[in-house]
């Protein structure tokens, strides 16, 4: 019996050539597109989430009062790690790791710069590493050892078995290879290259001695005892800090999951508010509604058929088939055809894949040997099937014996609305998309042309290696002289991703409790307002020819504010635990997230302090020519480190990813979604003309012009856009002005954006069904109305 179904179904395609290739491909579309977000969705879900100690694995937050709010950050205290493994039975094990930094790792003529952390030796067993090579246990016990990942041995010593080699650690520091472990996932939160152990890096950067608990800089990850409560190990560390350092007795600590920390890592006033959870599931809403519309179209495609299809079900009926076995039949049937379009979508991912990788700046891959991700798929698309197919059999084997087999057959009011309905809903979902898209793209251009406060065209800046440290100043002037640049500086952190702060700064006239809040600081030398031209509102930028300005400092507005100085310029504050003079005031910039209100900043001259380089290209000269200029004055003044630079304005871009990420996302989607819909617009269009042929065929006796019939058969198909329009547009108002508040500076949606959205949908509409109409009001009158 199966195969009889089968059969049957496989000549009815076969036979029905055009409308199945374009019920098919509209159906392959859809899953394709489906598939690929369900890919994305599945990766985010099981981010960190393959370490074996996965559901016991935590990392310590703290909770820090700042100005009214709460602010949570990962950085922690160094000895934390050590109290919490021996004062805290709840505690098997725990880690520090520092931040990833850029470090020259070099062996004979081959040298590269990698990500590298420092970490206990307690991190490879909190973690699930898979070691390839070298001893897990022995791994960072020598501190003179370094791990590697396996894609940087392999580019270093090739297919040379590389454990006991000896490279370079910023060409100065000998380490040996003690172990290489495989790259990270695509599906895990740590992306470092390299490995050195804690009490070798101390050595390397002796501010690292400082053991305070006031000194937060570091990650800590702990690994609780099974069946232990993380509650009742929070309540136990939550006032930690103030038992060893006093002052800073209003921080609090506690242990999140590491596993949730991807998708739910946004906390506001020290409470858990989401995170990446929310593109996440708008993903999946977006999968479930572009795998909807094409199953709707299939639908609407499958029932244009019904006159075609009415004597066989008729003929069928009359010698004994009952309307389950018709039933199973044309499920069989969309079954089929979902099979197919399964096949082609497969073919679709393969070419999806590098451009959406490219799109959600991710890497992903369709899992072909996956056995669990093949009987996933393929149960998706039986379903999708068979929810497909479900209108049409219904619809199809409904239809009276008698009346089929004499061709009375005559659609009733019921068959047709909820095609209407399923309409109405492809468009509605599909107007929601267009004007998501137009909100997206405002908001970026509202927040991308809103001020920054310093000119970030024609600047970049590069990491502080090796004899930059103190042949900077050397190497600037003679970029100067060369033509190259106009000015450069050096400072603490590029500015387009400043994190360093302190507290413990007085000014006079503070009020109590004051000097505990976090003032962001900036450590500068010479140069930096000129280099990056920052607006000086009041006083005068660090002079070279003054020594005295080694102790001075420069507010923005905001600190200025906090600080309540009316006449700042002159004002002695304490920074940094030393007394500093005011001698200059610039006007806010961004340095921070643009969404947000400028914070607090000191710009102090600090000698020491420096991480960055700031360069202003000459702009009598292109960039290429000025970058070319640099390369070979840095290999002159550098030549044991590569040239690396970026462009701050490609920097600050990147702080719009997520939204521009979404905005491409909403686009590519909104033309799937509108070119699926215009598929079963058009099947509607067809069942229209098909079900009123003698209704036209007599307009057309009686006088009836072609216009008039295109316009009496669009009509009724721009009352259902209209429809939709209303539904898209109210449900699209409240989700859009929902993400919309959640960020301090927003554009809005404007009422041009409706009329466009409208106008745009009208015409689809009409491009879609035109062709249906006019075919109809072409059509013969004399072939409709013979048996009459």
């Amino acid at each position: 019996m199966v195969r009889n179904y089968l059969k049957i179904a496989w000549r009815n395609i076969i036979h029905n050539k055009v409308s199945s290739c374009i019920n098919i491909s509209g159906l392959a579309i859809g899953m394709a597109v489906s598939f690929m977000l369900l890919l994305y969705v599945y990766n985010e879900y099981s981010f960190d989430r393959f370490h074996t100690n996965n559901d016991r694995l935590y990392q310590v937050f703290k909770n820090q009062p700042n100005n009214g709010e709460i602010k949570t950050k990962d950085i922690t205290p160094r000895p934390l790690a050590a109290v919490l493994q021996k004062d805290f039975p709840e505690v098997e094990s725990a880690a520090r790791m520092s931040e990833a930094m850029s470090a020259l790792i070099a062996h004979e003529n081959k040298a590269l710069k990698l990500q590298t952390v420092a970490a206990d030796p307690s991190l490879m067993r909190l973690f699930s590493f898979d070691f390839v090579a070298g001893n897990q246990a022995a791994a960072l016990t020598d501190e003179k050892s370094i791990i590697l990942t396996q894609s940087v041995a392999k580019a270093i010593f090739g297919s040379t078995n590389p454990i006991g080699e000896v490279i370079r650690y910023n060409d100065q520091f000998p380490l040996k290879v003690s172990a290489v472990i495989k790259d990270h996932p695509v599906n895990s939160s740590f992306k470092f290259q390299a490995v050195i152990p804690w009490e070798g890096f101390m050595d390397q950067q002796p501010w690292l001695k400082d053991t305070g608990w006031d000194n937060y800089a570091y990650a800590t990850y702990v690994l609780l005892k099974k069946g232990a409560s993380v509650a009742s190990a929070n309540a136990r560390i939550k006032n930690l800090i103030g038992k060893y350092f006093a002052p800073d007795k209003d921080i609090k600590l506690f242990m999140y999951p590491y596993n949730r920390l991807h998708l739910y890592g946004e906390f506001k006033n020290g409470v858990n508010v989401g995170g990446s959870i929310n593109y996440v599931r708008l993903f999946l809403l977006l999968a479930v509604g572009i795998l909807l519309i094409a199953c709707i179209n299939f639908m609407n495609l499958s029932t244009t058929r019904s006159e075609r299809r009415a004597r066989e079900v008729g003929v069928r009926k009359a010698i004994g088939a009952r309307r389950f076995a018709l039933i199973k039949q044309f499920m069989t049937e969309s079954v089929l055809m979902a099979l197919l379009a399964f096949l082609i979508s497969i073919l679709l991912m393969m070419l999806l894949a590098p451009v959406f990788n490219n799109t959600m700046h991710i890497q992903l891959s369709v899992p072909y040997l996956n056995p669990a991700a093949w009987c996933m798929a393929l149960a998706v698309t039986i379903l999708t099937g068979a929810l497909a197919g479900s209108y049409p059999a219904l619809y199809l084997s409904s239809f009276n014996a008698v009346k089929a087999i004499k061709g009375q057959l005559t659609a009733s009011t019921f068959a047709f609305k909820p095609r209407q309905a399923l309409v109405v809903f492809q468009f509605s979902f599909s107007i929601c998309l267009i004007l998501g898209s137009i909100a997206v793209y405002r908001q970026i251009a509202f927040i991308a042309n809103k001020p920054v406060g310093y000119n970030k065209s024609g600047l970049i800046e590069m990491p502080v290696d090796g004899a930059m440290y103190n042949k900077f100043e050397s190497f600037r002037q003679e970029a100067i002289a060369a033509g190259a640049i106009s000015d450069g500086a050096s400072i603490s952190e590029p500015i387009t991703k400043i994190t360093s702060a302190n507290w413990k700064n007085y000014w006079p006239g503070q009020l109590p409790g004051e000097d505990k809040v976090p003032i962001d600081c900036i450590g500068v030398t010479h140069h930096f307002v000129n280099t990056y031209q920052l607006k000086i509102v009041e006083g005068r930028d660090f002079d070279t020819g003054r020594p005295s300005d080694s102790t001075a400092v420069i507010l923005n507005k905001a600190a200025v504010k906090l600080m309540r100085f009316k006449d700042p310029i002159g004002k002695v504050i304490k920074w940094m635990g030393a007394e500093r003079t005011v001698i200059g005031v610039v006007d806010n910039f961004v340095w921070g997230s643009p969404y947000e209100p400028v914070k607090p900043t000191i710009i102090g001259f600090v000698a020491g302090w420096s991480g960055n380089i700031g360069l202003r290209l000459n702009p009598q000269l292109s960039a290429s020519n000025s970058i070319a200029l640099l390369n070979q004055l840095y290999k002159k003044y550098n030549p044991a480190y590569p040239f690396e630079y970026t462009f701050t304005d490609e920097n600050f871009d990147k702080k719009f990813q997520s939204e521009q990420v979404l905005g491409s996302m909403a686009v590519t989607f909104t033309c799937l979604a509108v070119i699926i819909s215009c598929l079963g617009l058009f099947g509607l269009a067809s069942f229209s003309a098909e079900r009123r042929r003698k209704e036209i065929s007599i307009r057309k006796v009686l006088g009836a012009s072609v216009t008039g019939i295109w316009f009496k058969l669009s009509k009724e198909f721009v009352i259902l856009i209209l429809v939709s329009f209303v539904i898209g547009s109210a449900i699209s108002l409240y989700y859009i002005n929902n993400w919309l508040s959640g960020y301090t500076y927003h554009t809005s949606i404007t009422f041009g954006a409706y009329v466009f959205t409208l106008i745009a949908s009208v015409t689809i509409c009409l491009l879609a069904v035109s062709w249906q109409a006019i075919k109809a009001g072409y059509a013969n009158p004399v072939n409709n109305l013979r048996s009459e």
